[in-house]
């Protein structure tokens, strides 16, 4: 019994299953699939985006989310591009280089959006040493309590 206990508590977490709406990537992200015409063109608008990503994390993107529309009669399509651009990279010099990748596929409607980097702390900053001293500090005051604690105890006349 305890050497299965050992062996469930050894076992790695699985993923929890999500259930509800599914991404285009789970849905025809799979070659082995019927070939549809809209799983031949999700296909493509996936191939795409991951040239997309991985030509931007060549030049030191990150964060990137990346999503395709290939024209169709009604839409001329489209390329969204989100995340944390390369340094000195400017969202129209993004673009330019996103819709010469694409091509004809995108049809001109190309969206970049950097978020700025997280700022890095200042030079001489402390860091987190008042974190540090409020942890010694309540250490230090759970000490003092448990050690009153044991010594009232020790002198308690009920102890016999």
């Amino acid at each position: 019994m305890s050497l299965w206990a050992a062996l469930s508590a050894c076992e790695p977490a699985r993923a929890p299953e999500v259930r509800g709406v599914r991404g285009k990537r789970e849905l025809f992200g799979d070659p082995a699939l019927v070939p549809t015409r809209a799983g031949e063109r999700a296909r493509e608008e996936l191939a795409l985006a991951d040239a997309v990503v991985a030509a931007l994390r060549a030049l030191g993107a990150e964060g990137l989310a990346v999503e395709v529309r290939l024209p169709r009669v009604d839409d001329p399509g489209a390329v969204v591009v989100s995340g944390q651009g390369p340094p000195d990279w400017d969202e129209a010099a993004a673009a330019a280089l996103v819709g010469e990748l694409c091509g004809a596929w995108s049809a001109g409607r190309v969206r970049v959006a950097w978020r700025g980097a997280a700022p890095s702390p200042p030079a001489g900053r402390p860091g987190d040493l008042p974190l540090l001293f409020a942890l010694v500090g309540l250490g230090a005051a759970g000490g003092v309590t448990v050690d009153r604690v044991l010594r009232r105890r020790a002198r308690s006349p009920l102890r016999g």
